[in-house]
């Protein structure tokens, strides 16, 4: 591997983006070469900013209190024989593996790789169901780069370049030229887009509060903050609201506490507590949902794993394109609880009042959500935690209204300690299964989304709120992180606002209400702790604001055939991975990945099937502007692409 520019005339690909994506599809391109274009011999160019691996979300230079929401034996980045891709299996450990080795050094050190130095200590305390600092997915994903490197042919180069790509222009070659930030620019045929999420600008409400903060002289922190920047802004005993609840405001809250010397300890029943340093701040936080997305599961299923990578499309008249809300969500819906009642069923036949296999034959023969649905729902499963009540998981607090913020505080209470229980204890497992089933859903419907295969209407009502729910179902934090919010909670650190949050700055101050309580709460801090959505309209990320400004990127829109609407779906609008110009033209020479999870082993991971896909495709793209330069160059004229 080097930093050199790139070679005369040789083949090479630019991946703009060293995360977990840009590293995945450097792997399969590494892998691929030999076997899609015999002979190629290209240079490839790896371009961010942040050290290679990690990217800027996994860098390994940040706080060992934040954690990955990830567990250890469920991160890898290698395929495996599960995995359905034209492509080479080349198999790898997984994080847990990869630690396990590492600690009993069992693991060489490819060239180039030096572990962090709180790395070693960790790696000898991981196991399958560990939630590791973010740090050490850094030092993973290093790893899994540089082994990459290691792997490549010895005519197959690689080069990093630690700078931020600001623009990509064609050339009259029909070459591609990458302008960096601080060096000189970089020319190559074919652009692997894999920045991962993308920054975006505030919303008009948030613009107006940030100008307000400033007018009054109040700390306010948008969604483009960096958690660790709060812990230096907001005073010991300062009252602070926290607008959000998912994976931001647990960073947010664990620095705040754990970060500012408060201790979590165990009493003598087992309860966590904790023991505040007297530096922290009283924490306000609410959200749309009012609760926190539900923890992460401590145990795995004994019982068959759902259907992965599938999504139920049921059939529709007429030819139409079926809607997400009117076509979709019943079957998902059906699905999701036809997998938690088939796990009771499975793994706890004592838990219904039944016989399991006369439950499921009539669980199948009843459409979904009816009176004798639930009727039958109802006398076979008496405990109510044992039931699939796909609304109470999304919104528990609709139509719920408290007397004030003690009785609001002491039905949260009850509600973490019932997620605690349920993502520790497997007589739960019910609810594990619907998790598994709803990230292989969500996982097969993303590609229809991409591909345009769902109405247009779909795009803004159904679509949003249904990804809305699988992240607070899948992406929420560790068990124990939860279990430390309780405990908050209890010490009266935290202190729960409600559902329906809206907040306004009136009497120069921030003024906060819900739909919870009737309590209005006014502070002079406000962090903003929410995911700012996926919207092209407001991304700040330098080289896809110049490209959207020439037209030759676009976001992806559907046009309503009745209405004449247009539905954005806050996606880079691609046909078979290669990026469309605003008038609808395909660069050949452009690919454009999209986000996505960490792939899990075992389970035909679409992060992966994806990599591999848009790797062979690149290749093959080079290969064939190669063969067009070589013929060229024989007739002696100019190569234009």
């Amino acid at each position: 591997m080097t930093d050199a520019p790139d070679r005369a005339h040789v083949p090479s690909i630019a991946i703009i983006g060293a995360g977990p994506r840009g590293t995945s599809v450097l792997e399969r391109i590494v892998a691929n070469a030999a076997r899609c274009v015999p002979g190629l011999r290209p240079d490839i160019h790896v371009i961010d900013p942040y050290p290679p691996g990690g990217g800027r979300v996994w860098r390994r230079r940040q706080s060992a209190l934040l954690w990955s929401n990830t567990r250890a034996d469920e991160c890898t980045l290698f395929t495996d024989a599960s995995v359905t891709c034209r492509g080479p299996i080349v198999p790898g450990p997984t994080l847990a593996r990869w630690a396990r080795d590492l600690a009993r050094g069992e693991e060489p050190h490819p060239r180039g790789f030096r572990p962090g130095p709180n790395t070693p200590a960790e790696a000898a305390r991981v196991h399958d169901g560990w939630f590791a600092t973010r740090a050490l997915v850094g030092d993973y994903l290093a790893w899994v780069f540089r082994r990459t490197v290691a792997a490549a042919a010895p005519d197959v180069r690689v080069h990093v370049h630690a700078a931020a790509a600001l623009d990509v222009r064609d050339l009259p070659t029909g070459r591609q030229r990458i302008s960096l930030e601080g060096r000189d620019p970089l020319e190559v045929d074919v652009v692997v887009h894999a920045q991962g999420n993308f920054r975006v600008g505030p919303y008009p409400q948030e613009h107006a509060l940030a100008e307000q903060a400033v007018r009054h002289r109040l700390t306010y922190l948008p969604t483009t903050f960096d958690p660790e920047s709060a812990a230096s802004r907001i005073d010991p005993g300062e009252p602070v609201l926290v607008r959000g609840l998912g994976l931001a405001f647990i960073d947010t809250m664990v620095l705040l506490t754990e970060g500012r010397g408060g201790r979590f300890r165990r009493d003598v029943s087992g309860e966590l507590r904790y023991e505040p340093s007297g530096r922290e701040p009283v924490i306000h936080a609410g959200s749309r949902r009012g609760v926190p997305y539900r923890s992460k599961f401590g145990y795995t299923l004994r019982g068959p794993l759902p259907g992965v990578g599938r999504c139920p499309v049921p059939e529709v008249s007429g030819g139409r394109v079926p809607d997400f809300v009117t076509d979709l969500w019943p079957s998902i819906a059906r699905e999701l609880a036809w997998a938690g009642y088939r796990e009771l069923a499975c793994s706890h036949p004592g838990r219904l009042a039944t016989d399991p296999g006369a439950f499921l034959a009539a669980l199948e023969g009843v459409a979904w959500n009816t009176p004798e649905y639930r009727e039958l729902v109802e006398a076979a499963v008496p405990d109510e935690r044992d039931r699939i009540d796909l609304e109470g998981l999304d919104r528990p607090l609709t139509g719920r209204r408290f007397a004030d913020t003690g009785a609001l505080r002491r039905w949260m209470i009850d509600y973490l300690a019932a997620d605690v229980e349920r993502g520790r204890d497997s007589r739960h497992s019910a609810h594990l299964a619907v998790y598994h089933a709803l990230s292989g859903i969500a996982e097969a419907l993303w590609p229809m989304v991409r591909d345009g295969k769902l109405s247009p209407r779909s795009a803004t009502h159904g679509l949003p709120e249904f990804f809305d729910f699988c992240r607070s179902r899948t992406s929420g934090p560790p068990g124990p992180r939860l279990e430390q919010l309780l405990a908050l909670t209890r010490a009266g650190i935290v202190h729960p606002i409600g559902a329906g949050l809206e907040v306004t700055v009136r009497d120069g101050v921030f003024q906060a209400r819900s739909t919870s309580v009737d309590t209005v709460l006014r502070t002079r801090a406000l962090i903003e702790a929410r995911l700012p959505g996926r919207d092209l309209g407001r991304v700040h990320d330098s080289l896809l604001v110049r490209l959207i400004e020439r037209g030759e990127l676009r976001e992806q829109t559907r046009v309503d055939p009745v209405r004449g609407t247009r539905h954005p779906n806050g996606m880079v609008d691609t046909i078979e991975n290669r990026v469309k110009r605003r008038d609808g033209s395909v660069h050949p020479a452009r690919f454009f990945l999209d986000p996505g999870d960490f792939p899990r082993p075992g389970s035909d991971a679409g992060f992966l099937r994806h990599s591999d896909a848009v790797a062979r495709q690149a290749l093959h793209e080079l290969g064939r502007r190669a063969d067009t330069a070589r013929a060229s160059a024989a007739a002696g004229v100019s190569t234009v692409g």
